[in-house]
């Protein structure tokens, strides 16, 4: 592994590893240790397109729903410490609408004192009845990724969506938002790679001149999930390394079974801290095998977690377009 090359000096360790999680997350250590600031929740690990930049086989997963109980479960501990929770997102791997109870579920998340409530979506089950459900059942954020707009080059990512449903879907959605909840926060991306690589620039000029001055259009760069997919360089891969993930220290996720891993790349939980069924979130989140992650990090050593070794989702990036909400 190229990491394990480099010499101890030129990582971030210790208090300069902490100091940069603090500033990176805007928030004290003290503050992220008791109960994480976002949470994932995986009600749905089925997808209904097949991305050419995804890290995550599909067709081998089981196509499952969380159970309501688990559910009900992880929203009443989150509603003790709402307080400290700065942002459930009802989503993980999969695609959210494909889980028909999703509205049902942002509902309760709001329920309890969540202040802010996120999905991410391909839109292309955000048809008018979905989106209606959704705003009415108080979503806060909605983040839609449109990797194109040539039906061509979308379609040949997007593989088995449909770029004029996806299209106008999202153009309805934001009139509907305008409508019935202008306050709802609306984030446009695309993920840069080989085939869009020039459509920056006309991609957000074209959205910016639907979106509210609120709302965000934003170009970001392909990740490498973790090492299981291969996408096109951005230059920085190899510093990756050099300091601690930050969401070890902020994003704490859940799949569909309850099963807690390690981060949102962890898609088979091969680094397990513990399962929702049986545990809480407090107990995972601030447990010895957490801790010791944690560890290996701030003492520049992730490179000897397998998943952690040069994985480039949680990198520090300038993205193409506005910036993105701490």
């Amino acid at each position: 592994m190229k990491a394990q090359k480099q010499e101890i000096n030129s990582r971030l360790v210790g208090q300069g590893a902490i100091d940069y999680v603090e500033r990176r997350m805007a928030f004290t250590l003290e503050e992220l240790r008791p109960f994480p600031k976002y949470i994932l929740i995986e009600t749905v690990n089925t997808c209904n397109a097949r991305c050419i930049m995804c890290g995550i086989d599909f067709d081998k997963k089981s196509k499952a729903i969380m159970k309501d109980e688990l559910f009900e479960k992880i929203i009443k501990e989150i509603g003790r410490h709402s307080h400290q929770v700065e942002k459930v997102m009802v989503y993980l791997d999969g695609e959210p609408l494909m889980d028909k109870k999703l509205a049902r579920r942002v509902r309760m998340v709001k329920e309890v004192g969540v202040k802010t409530v996120t999905i991410a979506t391909n839109a292309q089950l955000l048809d008018e009845k979905r989106a209606v459900e959704l705003i009415e059942a108080g979503i806060d954020e909605i983040y839609i990724t449109v990797d194109s707009l040539k039906k061509d080059v979308y379609e040949a990512i997007r593989v088995r969506l449909d770029f004029e449903t996806v299209y106008n879907n999202t153009r309805r959605f934001i009139e509907l938002r305008n409508e019935l909840n202008p306050d709802i926060f609306i984030r446009i991306q695309m993920v840069r790679q080989e085939l869009n690589y020039d459509e920056g620039d006309s991609f957000l000029d074209h959205w910016r001149s639907f979106l509210a001055e609120s709302d965000q259009a934003v170009v970001r760069k392909a990740h490498n999930w973790a090492n299981a997919a291969e996408v096109v360089s951005s230059g920085d891969e190899d510093d990756v390394n050099d300091t601690p993930c930050i969401a070890l220290w902020g994003t704490f996720i859940t799949h569909v079974n309850g099963d807690a891993a390690l981060c949102c790349m962890d898609t088979e939980t091969t680094h397990k801290i513990g399962n929702l069924t049986e545990e809480s979130i407090e107990s995972c989140w601030t447990g010895d095998t957490m801790n010791a992650y944690r560890e290996k990090h701030l003492s520049g050593c992730r490179y000897e977690i397998a998943m952690c070794d040069g994985c480039t989702v949680w990198r520090e990036e300038p993205h193409v377009g506005d910036s993105l909400p701490a």
